[in-house]
């Protein structure tokens, strides 16, 4: 009921005011409650404007930091990615574009050094066998012929000649030795 009269009021208060202005007369001007509630809608509207300039100004500095962050990651890169000598400034498209390249080429490279790091260990595998089965080889030859020598010579048992060791087992020479002599 009281909204039905502050209308009522209101459409008054403009009548009376169109009024005035036909006839050119100055208005008097009698507060209502119509007056009151326009009062309160302007400050209502100022703080409205106030709290929206407030968001926008802050909206436009996180835009200016969020570029600027930008501006310094793009500045990182340029560093990073090796730039051909054709112009001074990039386009952002153009050094991420070289960025990409750059950065396809570095894992196509650690994909071939995995590759050859692959092989290089099957080869070093495959020559350890190859070194085992030949020291093995070796110390049978070896010790065959030590075997051969002590039997023909049986009737020649000096300590000081023979090629055991105190334990009674056979002194071999370890393979670098017989790789060393060969040479």
């Amino acid at each position: 009921m009281a909204s039905l009269l502050t209308l009522i009021e209101a459409c008054e208060w403009v009548d009376r005011r169109e009024r005035e202005a036909e006839h050119g007369y100055a208005a008097c001007h009698v507060p209502s409650s119509f007056d009151l509630m326009e009062t309160n809608n302007i400050k209502k509207s100022k703080q409205l404007k106030n709290k929206t300039q407030g968001n926008r100004t802050t909206h436009n500095e996180l835009e200016k930091n969020r570029r600027a962050h930008l501006r310094g990651c793009l500045e990182q890169l340029k560093n990073m990615v090796p730039l051909n000598g054709d112009s001074s400034r990039h386009t952002t498209l153009g050094l991420l574009n070289k960025a990409k390249s750059f950065i396809r080429n570095l894992e196509d490279r650690d994909r071939k050094h995995r590759l050859q790091k692959e092989q290089l260990a099957r080869e070093q595998r495959f020559l350890l066998r190859k070194l085992d089965q030949l020291s093995e080889s070796y110390r049978e030859t070896h010790t065959h012929r030590i075997r051969s020598i002590s039997e023909s010579s049986s009737g020649i048992s000096s300590a000081s000649t023979s090629p055991t060791s105190e334990d009674g087992e056979y002194d071999l020479p370890s393979f670098r030795e017989f790789d060393s002599g060969s040479q």
